[in-house]
């Protein structure tokens, strides 16, 4: 049995949280034990508990804080892990020196997000680069969510080139269904029958909230029926409530914070819309298209590797208000249109982006570098989806 750590950026939930989530649902239990390390408490750590999952709190603040390797380090050595598989830049430095020390065999970094995209200050960013620059060294391979990703990656320290690897996320394919109630969302919040906007996001600033929230105020006298729901929670929750009270839209756009029953949302849309001004490989875009609904979303990253403009949904500019507003009404304008961009975007889903696919390639990354460091590596014998 190989023992697989899966050391977690954040223990809030996001799009590497989900990663997360269905990897270690997704791996083959007759091969390899799953531990997940998080580096504080929160609200991921009962969710992965309560899914089963062996969940260990590691605290990792600051970022050079040795007695918190240390921690780290004792966690690898007690429970003999041969696989290190770490998140996000914080946990990718830590991870790296933390292996190494430990004598980890196997360490393999994920990069879900640009480190020019972090809401950090200018000297943090530098000091997360300098530090995986200089730990590259002690990484068997880097695997990266999108092949934008990867490209920042190696431009960072073309060093990476030989050790990356795009792998991009995929979902479960329960989630390509068509028996999702549309109206319990619409009855739960008193909407109308007017067009129906949602998006799904934590609620930071990188995510674009308030481009949408002024273009609906840009829409709102020609779509007076026009309604939206932001489903999500983060520390702008506030100011994006005085910003939409501000344009006179509290009763056209809601926040509703932190939901689990996000499906139903999507089934309750005509348009799901993600202005983000940066992503990684955003698991809203392929839920939203498994459920066959068209998406708005903005050319960032590796959005436009999922998203053929004009053929699976709409890109616009990050921050271009005026321009989103265009692309939401001509959905609108348009519904045969959106239905068409909805069901192409779901055969690409399912042709391309699903979960089975997504752990196939993971584990193809494992087993190359235990072959690597001679560790007997069986093929992985799960037919992919």
């Amino acid at each position: 049995m190989i023992v697989v750590a899966e050391l977690a950026g954040s223990a809030s939930y996001g799009g590497g949280e989900r990663y997360l989530e269905l990897l270690c649902e997704h791996l083959d239990p007759t091969r390899f034990r799953p531990i997940l390390i998080c580096p504080e408490p929160g609200s991921f750590v009962g969710r992965m508990q309560a899914r089963g999952v062996d969940v260990r709190v590691v605290h990792l603040e600051p970022l050079l804080n040795p007695f918190a390797l240390m921690r780290l380090v004792r966690v690898l050595s007690d429970e003999k892990v041969t696989i290190l598989q770490t998140h996000g830049a914080r946990a990718n430095f830590y991870g790296r020196v933390a292996g190494w020390l430990a004598g980890v065999p196997v360490v393999i970094s994920t990069v879900h997000n640009s480190i020019a995209d972090y809401e950090v200050s200018r000297l943090k960013r530098w000091i997360y680069s300098a530090a995986l620059r200089s730990t590259l060294p002690l990484v068997r391979r880097i695997i990266c969510v999108s092949d934008a990703i990867r490209r920042d990656v190696v431009q960072d320290d073309s060093a990476a080139a030989n050790l990356t690897e795009t792998v991009h996320n995929g979902i479960d394919r329960r989630l390509f269904q068509d028996n999702v109630d549309r109206t319990k969302v619409r009855r739960e919040f008193g909407l109308t029958d007017g067009p129906l906007l949602v998006m799904v996001a934590r609620l930071s600033q990188p995510k674009g909230h308030g481009d949408l929230i002024e273009a609906l105020a840009l829409l709102r006298d020609r779509w007076p029926q026009l309604q939206c729901v932001c489903v999500g929670d983060g520390e702008l929750k506030q100011p994006l409530e005085a910003l939409t009270a501000a344009r006179g839209l509290s009763s056209m756009c809601r926040l509703v914070g932190s939901r689990d029953d996000v499906m139903e949302f999507y089934a309750a849309a005509d348009v799901v819309v993600l202005p983000s001004h940066s992503e990684g490989f955003p698991f809203v875009i392929l839920e939203a298209l498994a459920m066959g609904k068209p998406v708005i979303a903005t050319r960032v990253n590796g959005v436009p590797e999922v998203i053929d403009h004009m053929k699976t949904g709409l890109l616009v500019n990050a921050r271009d208000v005026g321009g989103l507003a265009h692309a939401i009404e001509s959905l609108l304008e348009h519904p045969e249109r959106a239905m068409h961009l909805g069901v192409a975007g779901r055969a690409v889903v399912q042709a391309r982006f699903t979960v089975d696919r997504m752990v196939e390639k993971t584990v193809a990354v494992f087993d190359e570098a235990l072959r690597a460091e001679g560790i007997d590596a069986p093929s992985w014998s799960r037919k992919v989806a």
